[in-house]
């Protein structure tokens, strides 16, 4: 075993690194403590036979445990959807079960997988508005991968979405931002990883989405204006983890629609690393790549329909999420540019 495995195990078990010492501990009745497990992990130390056993022993003991990630950003238009479905195919793709929520009252995500839109979700009384405005149990929700409403194949289960989530902005009632939690609880255990596609806005719907979830990565177009509002959602983000949420962390800064050669989306990018510095890593960039296009009009995901393209980032930020290891991160090497 080496030491992203180790840190996948944990990761599933949802403990810490002192909480994994004392839990190998007991198993082993060792005195192993928090350092120790961090050398493990970061490959400095050989990981101990006995505790690669008992490791792999306590995972298989615990019920399936769900990692929640959300794609967030107040901003529209900056990839979210397309970045929230290529990564859930992604993940199939390597072998986890994903379930993919659409929080997004317009339904991006939902007319992309089902034929008819969310039109005969609703019809059914199948949609997130369903699940967190008449408290339909989330698994009576979920269209699964064989499902014949659904049209593009990634592998991955849906719970659509419908324009009347949109009145969960305007519902007050004790314990509400919390709701979405709560709802998800029953699904930790039949999935590996749960995806949320927030909308692009501040309000409860992403705040309960931000509630709900282990991680987040925020989506970043790669034009002035947009980076300049990152400090909005990070500043939301921080609410939610002292309010609600405080196991949340930020995985990242995902930036997208990027122009390698162009020298103002350089700029942007090394703007980002500057400003994230010491808080969250600036990811991979996606490229901007017409295959995203020309998949979404043959009714397929660009991961999936063209595993080479532009979407290949998803499937490597996928790769490295399932196996523990570390997120690829933004290359700033300087490269040609045009103006």
């Amino acid at each position: 075993m080496d030491g992203g495995k180790l840190r996948t195990l944990r990761q599933q078990l949802r403990l810490s690194q002192s909480e994994m010492a004392d839990a190998l501990n007991t198993v082993l009745e060792r005195s192993y403590d928090k350092p120790r497990v961090s050398r493990w992990e970061n490959a400095r130390e050989p990981i101990p036979e006995e505790v690669a056993h008992a490791a792999a022993g306590l995972v298989n003991g615990q019920p399936r445990h769900a990692r929640i990630l959300i794609l967030a950003n107040q901003k529209g238009g900056v990839g979210k959807t397309t970045s929230a479905v290529n990564l859930a195919c992604g993940l199939a793709r390597r072998g986890a079960r994903v379930l993919l929520v659409d929080l997004d009252p317009q339904a991006t995500a939902t007319v992309a997988m089902m034929a008819s839109g969310s039109v005969d979700a609703y019809r059914q009384g199948r949609t997130m508005a369903h699940v967190i405005l008449r408290d339909l149990p989330l698994e009576q929700a979920i269209y699964g991968q064989d499902s014949p409403l659904l049209v593009a194949r990634g592998g991955f289960d849906l719970v659509p979405s419908h324009i009347d989530l949109a009145e969960t902005d305007g519902r007050r009632e004790p314990g509400f931002d919390v709701a979405l939690r709560e709802a998800l609880e029953v699904a930790r255990e039949r999935y590996d990883f749960i995806v949320l596609d927030a909308p692009p806005n501040l309000g409860m719907l992403t705040v309960m989405g931000l509630a709900a979830a282990d991680e987040v990565i925020i989506p970043v177009r790669t034009e002035p204006y947009d980076s300049m509002g990152v400090g909005l959602i990070l500043g939301t983000i921080s609410k939610v983890q002292r309010r609600l949420n405080p196991a949340l962390r930020l995985s990242g800064i995902l930036p997208t629609q990027f122009g390698a050669r162009k020298s103002v989306d350089r700029e942007v990018l090394e703007h980002l690393a500057a400003v994230m510095a010491g808080k969250a890593p600036v990811l991979e960039p996606v490229q901007a790549s017409a295959a995203f296009g020309h998949a979404a009009r043959n009714g397929r995901i660009a991961l999936e329909a063209s595993p080479s393209s532009a979407a290949a980032v998803y499937g490597r930020l996928a790769a490295a999420l399932v196996t523990g290891s570390a997120l690829p991160y933004a290359n700033l090497v300087p490269q040609p540019v045009e103006a």
